[in-house]
């Protein structure tokens, strides 16, 4: 098992949709069958208890808590809960996001926009102020955050595409920061994703059937596709894991090749 006897810290775990296979779910579930003993959070009860009975139902260790990423007494909290359930964090893995569509900058509302800077900046960097100095204590760890090729290209959510820009440097300078304790930062940055959440959002905002949504999605990625959950799992499992002990600082794009389309 890639994970064997990791402790996992996973923010998103639940979606917004209770029902369904969201990026944080199957990336629950991908730990945990590799082996890893999993703390789960999310804000909203029903979806992480869900997540949470998928992965009792398989026979593996998962607690629970309730927890806003952006209050920080929320993430010292998740943190010591993890260590009194289970003595150690070696892996966290943030798998919070979520965009406003802002049609244009005159039109941003600037509640909007601190909620979006909140949730996908700042929640990371309290995450990772309260992991770290467990981590440097045990001498190693891994974290990664969940980012997004609205990053670098031209998408219509423009407070969330600044923040997860800026999470991207971020993670960059705590990979910088933090290999002399033997502790590894990375970013994934996920691409055009079939989740209930994503297809949730863009049918709120357009009115289109889902299905066409998910057709128009499918025609961009050069790999002819949305991802998949399993993907951005993967991913994740891939950066957590032995076979990534040499890479950080990384931002790794899961995302079909939507973004060769800008030379990068």
């Amino acid at each position: 098992m890639r994970l064997a006897d990791k402790v996992a810290i996973i923010t998103g775990a639940g979606q917004t949709a209770p029902d369904g296979m969201g990026n944080g779910r199957a990336t629950a579930l991908t730990f945990a069958r590799q082996g890893a003993r999993l703390m789960l959070a999310n804000r909203s009860a029903p979806s992480l208890e869900e997540t949470a009975r998928q992965v009792r139902a398989e026979g593996f260790t998962v607690e629970t808590m309730l927890a806003d990423i952006t209050d920080e007494d929320d993430c010292r909290k998740l943190m010591a809960a993890a260590i009194d359930a289970f003595g150690r964090v070696d892996i966290l893995h943030n798998n919070v996001g979520a965009g406003i569509v802002d049609k244009d900058t005159v039109e941003i509302n600037l509640a909007d926009w601190q909620y979006s800077l909140n949730l996908n900046l700042t929640g990371a960097m309290l995450l990772s102020k309260h992991v770290l100095p467990i981590m440097r204590e045990q001498g190693g760890g891994c974290i990664t955050h969940t980012s997004s090729v609205a990053s670098v290209v031209m998408y219509p959510l423009i407070a969330y595409k600044i923040a997860k820009a800026a999470l991207n440097e971020f993670c960059r300078w705590l990979a910088f920061e933090n290999g002399p304790h033997g502790i590894r930062c990375n970013v994934l940055m996920l691409g055009l994703m079939d989740t209930p959440t994503a297809m949730e959002l863009y049918h709120r905002t357009s009115g289109d059937p889902k299905e066409q949504i998910r057709q128009q999605r499918n025609e961009l990625p050069r790999l002819g596709r949305m991802g998949s959950p399993w993907d951005a799992a993967n991913a994740a499992l891939f950066l957590a894991s032995d076979e990534g002990s040499y890479i950080t600082g990384a931002t790794l794009p899961v995302d079909g090749g939507l973004v060769t389309k800008i030379g990068l």
